[in-house]
């Protein structure tokens, strides 16, 4: 009895052609399935190694996006406190405070438009900025509250202690990505 195909032998065990095939077959074709397991076993921790590389690549700028806006805001919080001119130099994009849109006047009172121009313009320096949050929160200091408002924004609510519904909020922007670095963009005042 023949087979086809590579498989082509007799069916006797006593046959020499059989201990040839069986000679050819160990030397030529080792069991694939053995071959195949180390390449295989490599292949698959390869693949695992990079799935758990990306997730952790991806907690860190989770857990980056969370913290690092946090970490400014205090920042920016206890410069203001200090009225550290070095630092809130560093902490503010200044530019952005002096062309933020003042306030919408009418043509009949243009001269509340100019004065409000001229206070947004001494706001866009370290110390415009701090007299103003001084002057809003008062006396005591408050404990920042920090809400982030996007991936890339957050704000930073300074509230007076000692008159309520008064104070200010600053709105932080992240304007370079590695490493991030949070700036100050807008005041606001409230109450």
């Amino acid at each position: 009895m023949m087979r086809s195909g590579f498989d082509a032998r007799s069916s006797a065990h006593d046959d020499l052609w059989d201990e040839v095939w069986a000679g050819y077959d160990a030397v030529h074709h080792p069991t694939r399935r053995q071959a195949l397991a180390p390449t295989r076993a490599r292949r698959r921790n390869g693949r695992v190694l990079l799935v758990l590389m990306t997730i952790l690549a991806l907690l860190a700028m989770a857990a980056t996006a969370f913290a690092a806006p946090r970490q400014a805001a205090r920042e920016v919080a206890v410069a203001l406190r200090a009225a550290d001119r070095a630092s809130l130099t560093a902490l503010v994009d200044w530019e952005a405070l002096r062309h933020a849109a003042p306030p919408r006047a009418g043509p009949d009172i243009a001269f509340l438009a100019s004065l409000s121009r001229s206070v947004q313009q001494h706001r866009a320096t370290p110390e415009g900025l701090a007299a103003l949050v001084q002057a809003r929160v008062g006396p005591g200091w408050p404990d920042p509250a920090i809400e982030t408002t996007g991936l890339a924004t957050a704000r930073l609510v300074l509230a007076s202690t000692s008159q309520p519904g008064y104070g200010v909020v600053l709105s932080l922007a992240l304007q370079e990505y590695l490493p991030p670095r949070w700036r100050v963009v807008a005041v606001e005042p409230f109450g």
